[in-house]
């Protein structure tokens, strides 16, 4: 993971991670990190399904 220039801190860093995690959990259908874990399903994901789940440039 890079750090954007324009926004240089750890915390942005971490609402980036953060961002990733809450939209797995609405793509999965959890309302928490342990259902996340039961709900979780590993598979081959496409390049064009990877680049289309690339993180927004700014958060909410």
């Amino acid at each position: 993971m890079y750090l954007d220039p324009a926004r240089p801190g750890v915390e942005d860093v971490i609402d980036e991670i953060v961002a990733g995690v809450r939209s797995a959990c609405t793509y999965a259908g959890a309302s928490s990190l342990a259902a996340l874990a039961e709900r979780a399903l590993v598979g081959v994901q496409s390049a064009a399904g990877y680049t289309e789940g690339m993180p927004l440039p700014t958060s909410w």
